[in-house]
């Protein structure tokens, strides 16, 4: 074995993908190309990046749309309760009009640790948030090139993340819904099809490989649930799909056991979330829109709206994102096409021309899936019914229509450099900037057609609003009238008892513990306006007592005897969630001792090449003294 096939057999870096990726990006002596240095290609990225997220950067607030105030105050409300020492709050005591709610064991949470860690460096609300705007968006263009570049040329992969940069899915996750975790999701999305497809087939566990996918997947779940259960059903076809490419039975045993460990890393919210759902009132609030007004929100929906009815489900104006996403969607096209008829040159520059089979397919399949095409796979799989919008499925045509344009862009750049006369791929190079140039000019006119939030309105809303998810209203009283009961039609005191001789002196009042003194010369019972969800638990004078939940409102109240006690309540974790914490701790432990594996075993091989180079350079120095 000489160095080279050594050096090859240790970094393990065989871009094997396709024939065209393994060609030089460099150009010829005296020839200028567009984007083939490097540093040309990165400069290019950041412009586009800042032209992308410019309006959030530079303005001094953000655009406001139907549910700016609720993430807001929800990324205010996570910082005050970790703060509190609730470093995962699973209950936010301010929702709910003040009888709280248990927002963030059912909401992915990755989005807002993320403002936490931005406020703590910025040490200001405004920057932070626009901070989490902007980092998700160059977050995903990092993993995209990751992803792309894995499968094609530099100079192709740049060009197809301008369009991802600029894409309607990136749009109207950033400006239009005004919560980023959806983009969170597409860079992890990135990351864990990143992970799959560097599967080295000639080991029995690619621990690169699992290391990868596991931690993207975790960030898939732990970035927005929604986009990990639509990706975990779109995983069974690209499962298949890959088989053909990798053909061996190790690729499945890797598959499986990188989702699993991505699922057991995030299991400390995936599992209470799955699982306590029926604590809530989610599937009954979600499922009472119609699946049919659902799928009412894609291309051809643009023609038959009056054009001054505003809001589409109140999500997104949708005269100009539909404008955007048939943009979009007609570049695709045209470089599908492009694919299709020239499939014969595909298979002969392309090493595995069948990953531009799989990544049209998959392509299709998203977007059927946002059709009525697709309405029965809805109404038979329940789940589906509860992540609300088929739009989800954006994320996907956004990652998969992205790598048909890398493709369709490589076989243009042979077809030029080889001087191929074929005159259709001019027509679709030339239609690509045009269509790219619209794109960003329909993205640019949605950015400014939302009223831009200021500072004081921004901060006012945010640290005061009182939102009631009524998805997330406890149902453990067994009300059928839920509804009935309105929380910010009541004004009860946070603490009231039945005995009209109480004292109370208050110890402690958090997000998640309540402490106070009470005393009264009679028995009584304490009603807290605190809605019951498995974990609060009620002590006096350090000793559990039952708790009641009031039929009506679903409160806590509990028996107090006559005297003096001091009463603590407290919100801990069920059994469930220390089995959940345990499961995720111990899958990071797996994952920490895996990847100091991979780090240990690259630093040995290494070590033994560059001891076999000494050998073999001191045996050829021998060698000339001897002649």
């Amino acid at each position: 074995m000489n160095k080279v096939e050594k050096i090859m057999e240790v970094t393990e870096e065989k871009k094997e993908d396709n024939h065209i990726q393994n060609q030089p990006d460099l150009p010829k002596q005296n020839e200028y190309y567009f984007l083939h240095s490097r540093s040309e290609r990165f400069i290019f990225l950041i412009l586009c990046l800042v032209l992308a997220v410019g309006p959030i950067l530079f303005l001094k607030s953000i655009p406001s749309h139907a549910d700016w105030h609720i993430h807001m105050e929800r990324a205010y409300n996570f910082k005050r309760c970790f703060w509190q020492g609730q470093y995962y709050p699973r209950w936010i005591d301010a929702q709910g009009d003040g009888y709280g709610l248990p927002v963030f064991n059912f909401y992915a949470p990755l989005i807002y640790y993320l403002y936490v860690v931005f406020d703590l460096i910025f040490r200001n609300a405004i920057l932070s948030i626009k901070w989490v705007f902007i980092a998700p968006v160059i977050l995903t263009t990092i993993c995209g090139y990751l992803y792309l570049r894995r499968h094609g040329s530099a100079v192709a992969t740049t060009i197809a993340l301008i369009f991802v940069i600029f894409s309607p899915a990136l749009h109207i996750y950033t400006y239009n819904t005004n919560w980023p975790n959806s983009v969170l999701a597409i860079a992890f999305v990135y990351l864990t099809l990143y992970g799959l497809d560097t599967f080295n087939k000639n080991k029995n566990i690619d621990v690169k490989s699992l290391l990868i996918t596991s931690f993207g997947y975790a960030g898939i779940v732990l970035s927005h649930i929604a986009t990990a259960f639509c990706f975990t059903l779109l995983s069974v076809p690209y499962f298949f799909l890959s088989v053909f490419v990798h053909k061996t039975r190790n690729f499945l045993k890797n598959f499986i056991l990188s989702l699993g460990l991505g699922a057991a890393l995030s299991g400390f919210y995936l599992i209470p979330a799955s699982l306590e759902k029926k604590f809530v009132h989610a599937d009954e609030v979600i499922k009472q829109g119609p699946l049919w007004d659902y799928l009412k929100n894609f291309l051809y929906t643009f023609l038959d709206r009056d054009k001054n009815e505003g809001y589409a489900w109140s999500m997104f104006d949708h005269r100009y994102y539909e404008t955007s996403n048939a943009v979009f969607g007609i570049a695709i096209l045209l470089c599908m096409l492009f694919l299709i008829f020239n499939m014969e040159k595909v298979k002969i520059y392309f090493k595995e021309s069948f990953r531009i089979n799989s990544a049209i397919t998959m392509f299709v399949i998203s977007f059927l899936m946002m059709t009525p095409a697709s309405f029965f796979i809805w109404i038979m799989i329940k789940p589906l019914h509860t992540i609300q919008f088929p739009w989800r499925f954006t994320t996907f045509t956004l990652i998969f229509g992205s790598l048909v344009m890398m493709f369709a862009f490589d076989l243009m750049k042979t077809f030029i450099s080889e001087k191929i006369k074929f005159s259709g791929y001019k027509f679709i190079f030339l239609s690509m900037i045009s269509l790219l140039s619209l794109l960003i000019y329909l993205d640019y006119t949605n950015m400014f057609h939302w009223k831009w939030v200021n500072e004081e309105s921004l901060l006012k809303s945010a640290t005061s609003v009182l939102w009631s998810n009524q998805e997330y209203r406890p149902s453990l009283n067994n009300d059928p009238n839920w509804k009935s009961f309105e929380p910010r039609q009541d004004f009860s005191t946070a603490i009231n008892s039945s005995s009209s001789n109480l004292n109370i002196k208050l110890l402690r009042w958090t997000s998640y513990e309540r402490m106070f003194e009470v005393f009264s010369p009679i028995s009584h019972k304490i009603r807290l306006r605190t809605f019951y969800f498995p974990g609060w638990n009620v002590y006096v004078d350090k000793s559990p007592v039952n708790i009641d939940i009031e039929t009506r409102t679903g409160a806590i109240y509990f028996e107090v005897p006559a005297g003096q006690h001091e009463i603590k309540v407290v919100f801990e974790q069920t059994q469930l969630r220390k089995t959940a914490t345990y499961v995720s701790f111990g899958a990071l432990i797996v994952f920490i001792y895996l990847l100091m594996e991979l780090v240990g075993s690259k630093k040995k091989n290494m070590k033994i090449v560059v001891k076999d180079e000494n050998k073999e350079n001191t045996s050829e120095a021998v060698s000339e003294v001897t002649v």
